[in-house]
């Protein structure tokens, strides 16, 4: 985490306002530790998601942890600054703050959200109330991936999604899907539609995108390496001619190999190759939605619609 100085503190003489209350202040020191003893200055607890005044420390403490004064605490403590992120994240460092707790800080103190989560395995997993959701869930097929497209959970109707052979149960053929979606030929030749245009060059710029943003992703990092030597993917990968974040909202060509026919209608399925069962050519959308308690993580709904 970066040093940060009073001059990163940015004292402007200005009182900020939440937006979402024209008296409301933000007060780091509202936050609270659950531990209630006093604390020796240097002596911080292990995260527990609470600040400085139920734990016995003074602004002075705090600002020293900082390493700034303590006049350029208690401004940003009455509201009277403007501070730098790095400042912000700072603060949130000493007083242990969790997630959510940041974001606070963030959107009354800037206005905004942070742009990158403070916990580096944000985003890696998600609470089992989200598993259990997408297990019962129907008729549409949906799933969650982390941050760095590993998937969290699945059900039945996205498993299905994927060439099957035929003989054998649905499985999924990669549980990163970033990896199978830029890099398995069965992706490329004969599952995604027109897959260098519709599906590859966006799909490389979200990977370059989540790289950037998460650098210390081992997960993320080793994509980043296949991608780049794979003869096939690696030129789209380094081209860099499209910025791209997520995937919402779009619609994309590809084979449904799970489709399953209504009743009276014409079966339109047909094989891609000898190797995969029959399968309905057609339209996904992609509806995304990210669980709050994990950022970076994705929710995906993909109602299909089959070619007619």
């Amino acid at each position: 985490m970066p040093t940060p100085s009073a001059a990163a503190a940015n004292t402007s003489p200005r009182r900020l306002e939440s937006p979402l209350s024209p008296r409301a202040r933000y007060e780091p020191g509202s936050f609270r530790f659950s531990q209630n003893r006093p604390r020796q200055s240097g002596d911080f607890p292990k995260r527990t998601g609470r600040g400085r005044r139920a734990a016995g420390l003074s602004q002075a403490q705090v600002a020293q942890a900082l390493f700034v004064t303590e006049r350029t605490y208690a401004v940003l403590e009455r509201g009277e600054s403007v501070p730098s992120p790095e400042f912000l994240d700072a603060v949130a460092g000493v007083l242990r703050m969790e997630e959510r707790e940041r974001t606070t800080l963030y959107i009354y103190a800037l206005g905004h959200v942070p742009p990158i989560p403070m916990d580096p395995m944000t985003g890696t997993n998600v609470a089992p109330a989200w598993q259990n959701a997408v297990n019962q869930i129907s008729g549409q097929p949906c799933y969650i991936n982390d941050v760095a497209w590993n998937v969290l959970a699945a059900n039945d109707d996205f498993i299905k999604m994927f060439p099957q052979v035929e003989g054998r149960a649905p499985r999924l053929p990669e549980q990163n899907l970033m990896r199978w979606l830029l890099l398995r030929e069965d992706a490329r030749e004969h599952h995604l539609v027109d897959w260098e245009r519709q599906w590859a060059v966006p799909v490389a710029a979200q990977l370059r995108t989540a790289v950037a943003a998460h650098p210390d992703n081992e997960d993320l990092q080793r994509l980043d390496r296949e991608a780049n030597e794979d003869p096939v993917a690696g030129p789209l990968y380094r081209s860099r001619n499209l910025a791209y974040v997520h995937p919402d909202g779009d619609s994309r060509p590809m084979r449904h190999a799970g489709y399953a026919v209504e009743r009276g209608a014409q079966d339109r399925r047909s094989r891609c190759c000898e190797a995969h069962a029959p399968s309905q050519l057609g339209t996904v959308t992609m509806c995304t939605a990210q669980p709050l308690g994990s950022p970076g993580a994705r929710f995906f709904l993909l109602p299909f619609a089959a070619q007619a």
